[in-house]
């Protein structure tokens, strides 16, 4: 079976969230698998290493007309991946924009993309029995491919955040040549605009998303921003899987960005990396380690950090943020004022292993979160979580009260988070259940390989094969 997982993103390639890790994980354990031939689509950003990667020209093509005029992408290679390159469209800094910004032409870069990915299958440039597009981004290429093609590769579609639509003004089915019969109700149109999510959702064979919990919530009005109606009718072909991740990638016994490797056998190896951390930043190494790696947008939970820094620095313990975002400039105004609390808004990745290799604790008060992958990886580095009771974080993340792993509140409030906080704090000070905790996490079980065999299960019952 021939797989082609269509992305904006896909690590090591190109990443700003989880979306490139989930690509990558999948991708590679799918093609673990005796008789899958699993491929990644993504567009040639401005910033892959083609030489670091080996990504050759195929010497293929697509040609597809946008607002106008004609746009030629070259086909390019890797091992594991197909790349879409028009110098143009992708030619530049950033992914979607800068900082915290969209470019105004995304719905024709991403278009395009959609596009060129379809054309490239339909005409048997590319082989693929199945499709698996993934967000907005790529939400054009099932209804491309149905509308346009009439084509029988089959297509799965991936929610990863509701939240994010692609949302873009009703001239954008002129300007994307798209059928004009698309902008109605039953297919793009929503609320006068088009709505392309609604389309991946309305078009693809399979609709899943990144957690159990995370299917049912999306269903309600809370979590539905505004398609629960298209979800609930469409319901009959969702299905909820839980992320995970490569357990090669995020390994802290071979990882070669930290200092010190260790496993759980070997647990106070952990604690030299956080010695080392606390060196570098003149933190007290005695206090327990509350860090946050993340995204800085509201769905983080940021809101309720920022409310509560004057408490934070008043308790026993060193909080260190990490992450890049809408809210980058309140996190830079933070920083260097309080002895016990860190802040870098600059995204490093081996800053952010070596974090979570030095950390007790990790600290997710979501708002809403579809998954998160963020406690997974800590879990794996023997961080213990601190996390909101919403969507995927409650699927994988018990209360060390109920016999579990973790630090667990209910309410998405300064006062519900600060009383976690103190609840790890305690936990941290009572060494023997403190190390119980961190070893039990660390035992853990969230590799990318039982993500892989249930969308492979899928891709069986639409192909047959």
């Amino acid at each position: 079976m021939r797989v082609l997982l269509a992305s904006s993103e896909i690590y090591p390639y190109s990443k700003t969230g989880g979306l490139a890790d989930f690509c990558h994980s999948l991708i590679k354990s799918l093609r673990e698998k005796e008789g899958i031939d699993a491929m990644g689509a993504t567009p040639l950003y401005k910033s892959v290493d083609i030489e670091k990667f080996k990504i050759k020209n195929t010497g293929l093509s697509v040609s597809v007309i946008l607002d106008s005029r004609e746009y030629t992408f070259e086909i390019f290679k890797s091992k594991d991946t197909y790349f879409f390159y028009n110098e143009k469209l992708f030619g530049r800094e950033h992914i979607y924009g800068p900082a915290g910004q969209s470019y105004h032409d995304n719905d024709i870069r991403f278009g395009g993309f959609s596009w060129a990915v379809a054309k490239a299958v339909a005409e048997g440039l590319i082989s693929a029995d199945v499709i698996h597009a993934n967000d907005w981004q790529t939400a054009l290429i099932p209804v491309i491919l149905k509308e346009v093609f009439k084509s029988s590769v089959k297509t799965v579609f991936t929610i990863h955040n509701l939240a994010y639509q692609g949302y873009f003004d009703r001239w954008m089915i002129d300007r994307l040549h798209l059928p004009p019969h698309l902008y109605n109700m039953e297919a793009l149109e929503f609320w006068g605009m088009v709505n392309l999510l609604k389309g991946g959702i309305i078009f693809s064979d399979f609709v899943t998303t990144v957690s159990e919990k995370y299917a049912k919530e999306i269903l309600t009005q809370d979590y539905g921003w505004g398609l629960e109606g298209v979800l609930n009718k469409y319901s009959f072909k969702l299905r909820g899987i839980l992320n995970g991740i490569d357990y090669d990638t995020w390994n802290p016994k071979k990882d070669k960005a930290i200092w010190v490797n260790y496993s759980h056998a070997d647990i106070q190896k952990k604690f030299e990396n956080k010695k080392k951390l606390c060196e570098v930043f003149n933190l007290d190494f005695e206090k327990p380690l509350i860090s946050f790696i993340s995204r800085l947008s509201y769905q983080k939970g940021v809101t309720l950090i920022l409310e509560s820094i004057r408490e934070l620095s008043y308790l026993g313990a060193n909080f260190f943020f990490l992450g890049s975002g809408e809210y980058a400039e309140h996190f830079r105004g933070i920083s260097g004022i309080y002895d016990n609390i860190v802040s870098i808004t600059d995204f490093d990745d081996t800053l952010s292993r070596r974090l979570f290799a030095s950390s007790d604790f990790m600290l997710m008060p979501s708002i809403f979160e579809p998954c998160g992958i963020t406690q997974m990886i800590g879990m794996r580095y023997g961080c213990v979580p601190i996390v909101r009771k919403v969507g995927g974080l409650e699927e994988t993340v018990k209360d060390i009260s109920e016999e579990g792993w973790g630090i667990v509140f209910d309410n998405p409030s300064k006062g519900e988070m600060l009383c976690a906080i103190k609840r790890a704090i305690d936990l941290f000070y009572n060494r023997k259940k403190f190390l119980s905790a961190v070893k039990d996490c660390m035992r853990l079980d969230f590799s990318s390989d039982s993500m892989a065999k249930k969308y492979l299960q899928i891709y069986r019952e639409l192909t047959g094969l």
